[in-house]
């Protein structure tokens, strides 16, 4: 598998997957990866100092990690859902779950931008 696209594009990749009715469980394995890696960014971050709010940063990306982590079992679920009639009340608190820390993980987002988006425009590029 190739993940070909940088940045923000690979959500174009997982659309790709359901429009062609492959398995997303190989876009899955990629989220882990990332959300292993992104808490690990995260941990480092509040450890460095990196932040004026000690806790929205790295909350965002330790948050955006375990959204990644659990975007792996979602996509197998969604790749055996249609397989089994009944979801089990496991596949129910996995994407629970991941549904909690996609909202949690958006509104640091926004926080974040909220206090960043001033200082950019302060210094851009």
């Amino acid at each position: 598998m190739k993940w070909p696209l940088p940045g923000s594009y690979n959500i174009l990749l997982m659309a790709i997957a359901i429009i062609l009715r492959q398995k997303l469980q190989y876009v899955g394995i990629v989220a882990l990866f990332s959300g292993i890696i992104a808490i690990y960014y995260g941990a480092n971050a509040y450890i460095d100092g990196m932040a004026k709010t000690p806790i929205a940063m790295p909350g965002l990306y330790i948050a955006f990690g375990l959204t990644g982590i659990f975007t792996f079992p979602a996509t197998l679920i969604y790749d055996e859902f249609p397989v089994k009639d009944k979801s089990s009340v496991l596949w129910t608190v996995i994407l629970v779950i991941f549904w909690i820390g996609l909202i949690v993980s958006s509104v640091l987002a926004a926080f974040t931008a909220i206090e960043a988006v001033p200082q950019h425009l302060l210094a851009p590029p």
